[in-house]
């Protein structure tokens, strides 16, 4: 077993100094006698210590060797102590930022879009909606009372049929004079 100081470590490991004191303070390295045991601390930081999500390395993946004593291998060829859950994490957080970046993205499209007036709230637009065709019901259902005034004691067909022809165009003109009102213009029309 050889042991080797906490700057040692550091070095063979391609870290800053304080990142290996830091490691020993939390406890996700031991010690021993005030020393490191270099096959043991590589497998204890592969456990325990995540891989920064921006930092592009995580463990094995970063072309490290791990120096290990014979008796420490069985334990490292456990998936975590190599640092495969760390890159599942790393693709988990990378996928989520990504998704999160495209939701920001579509946001802001729709709001330029809003501002320019191509969309509409859905309320705005079902609410207009159910307005317009109860008008237009409104004036269809108005046309007989006012079209039997008018064809009272009237003998000819042709001649009823044109008030009642009338009344409904007025009623429809007028349906649509109320929806043209609602709808906003088209530009050059």
């Amino acid at each position: 077993m050889e042991l080797i100081t906490q700057a040692e470590y550091a070095r063979r490991r391609g870290v800053a100094k304080s990142a290996v004191a830091k490691a020993v303070k939390e406890g996700r390295i031991t010690l021993i006698n005030g020393k490191i045991d270099p096959a043991v601390a590589d497998i204890q930081w592969q456990q325990n210590t995540r891989a920064r999500a921006d930092s592009g390395r995580s463990g094995a993946e970063a072309g490290e060797v791990l120096s290990l004593a014979p008796e420490a291998a069985p334990a490292a060829l456990d998936s975590g102590a190599l640092g495969l859950e760390t890159g599942r994490e790393k693709e988990n957080y990378l996928a989520l930022r990504t998704r999160r970046e495209q939701a920001a993205v579509e946001r802001e499209e729709r709001e330029n879009a809003k501002e320019a007036g191509l969309l509409v709230e859905r309320v705005a637009v079902q609410r207009g909606t159910f307005d317009a065709f109860r008008a237009f019901r409104d004036a269809v259902m108005s046309t007989p009372p006012r079209a039997a005034a008018k064809v009272v004691g009237l003998a000819d067909s042709r001649e009823i049929e044109r008030v009642i022809t009338d009344e409904l165009r007025g009623a429809l003109l007028a349906a649509e004079a109320r929806l043209r009102d609602q709808l906003p213009q088209a530009e050059g029309g």
